[in-house]
């Protein structure tokens, strides 16, 4: 009983800093969250870098100009989809989706837009800390955080017994544009 109690403890204190917000409720309460505003995502830690699509359609991190470098965040029951704020191929956005690549690491890419597909959907996670005043926020997808390393780019990895090491803010950037 005692290392059940114990276990419980040290779970509480590894996950203290993550408060989830349901994206019903956050969406309420911030029209960033509400799909209402097309916003910059920026990485933490980063001097300059926010996050793009590439030319080879995978999201990642640019110091410099990109064509997709705003996003909309769509709340989709308690979840949300990461579009494009400009429309991809056609007149539609495209939406951020996690792709397997077998023994290399999970990579988020464009993808045509389906609130179906659970590699679209994606928990944003508030956290206590602070950017400049605005919310920081965790992004995963199905256990797998978006993270940043030099060696590989923007990834998505489980976490583990490994500490969070790429958080990020959404610097908004006006009024969300209406794409299908």
């Amino acid at each position: 009983m005692r290392k059940l109690l114990l276990g419980a403890l040290a779970a509480a204190i590894v996950l203290a800093p993550l408060a989830v917000t349901s994206a019903a409720s956050a969406a309420a309460a911030d029209p960033i969250l509400a799909g209402k505003r097309q916003v910059v995502i920026k990485p933490i830690p980063s001097f300059e870098s926010i996050v793009a699509i590439d030319s080879k359609g995978r999201l990642n991190l640019t110091d410099g100009e990109s064509k997709f470098t705003l996003f909309v965040l769509s709340p989709v029951g308690k979840k949300f989809q990461i579009k494009t704020a400009k429309p991809g191929d056609g007149k539609k956005a495209a939406c951020i989706g996690i792709k397997n690549n077998g023994s290399n690491p999970l990579t988020a890419v464009a993808a045509t837009c389906d609130a179906k597909r659970a590699g679209q959907l994606f928990d944003i996670t508030k956290l206590k800390a602070k950017d400049n005043g605005r919310p920081t926020y965790a992004i995963s997808n199905q256990g797998a955080f978006l993270q940043y390393f030099p060696r590989t780019g923007l990834i998505a990895e489980e976490l583990g017994d490994a500490e969070l090491e790429t958080s990020y803010s959404f610097v908004d950037n006006g009024p969300a544009p209406k794409l299908g």
